[in-house]
């Protein structure tokens, strides 16, 4: 599967070009960056929905953090279905296309995680137990997309 910062074979002159000006270390960059960002947005939704809650993930408890967080593991799967695809038919988005994205994805998941800290004033803190697990689906999501990226030929050793 080519990358978006795969150099083809020298043979073929065009592609050598179009590899070039497809900006390759800056596709690993924000790709290795957007991927922090996910995890991040993860790791932090988790730990504050285990901490409004200290036996959430504990018994009976831990299936509405389930299926919330499978919630938003699909929701941003659905809505970045686009680059997914891009990324799994080895075509590969232009780099300002690909730096557009990522935009728009860490500005969404930056704003379910400040959604759902605004709502932990509430009581029940409930909504904002969900909106975090939400989150934190969407932001391992987000990372899982970028370790695709980084994974040569993964589609091959199944």
């Amino acid at each position: 599967m080519n990358r978006n910062w795969g150099l083809p074979p020298k043979s073929d002159r065009d592609a050598f070009r179009n590899a070039k000006e497809a900006k390759p270390g800056m596709t690993l960059f924000v790709s290795a960056v957007f991927g922090v960002i996910g995890a991040a947005v993860a790791a932090i939704s988790f730990a504050e929905a285990r901490d409004a809650a200290v036996s959430l993930f504990h018994g009976v408890s831990i299936i509405p953090a389930i299926v919330a967080a499978g919630f938003g593991c699909w929701t941003y799967i659905w809505l970045a279905r686009p680059r997914f695809a891009a990324q799994l038919s080895a075509k590969g988005d232009p780099f300002s296309k690909l730096v557009r994205f990522y935009a728009k994805a860490a500005l969404g998941l930056g704003v379910i995680l400040l959604l759902a800290k605004l709502t932990g004033a509430l009581d029940p803190k409930f909504i904002s137990i969900l909106l975090l697990c939400i989150s934190g689906g969407a932001g391992a999501a987000a990372a899982f997309q970028t370790v695709l990226a980084f994974v040569p030929y993964y589609e091959e050793e199944a």
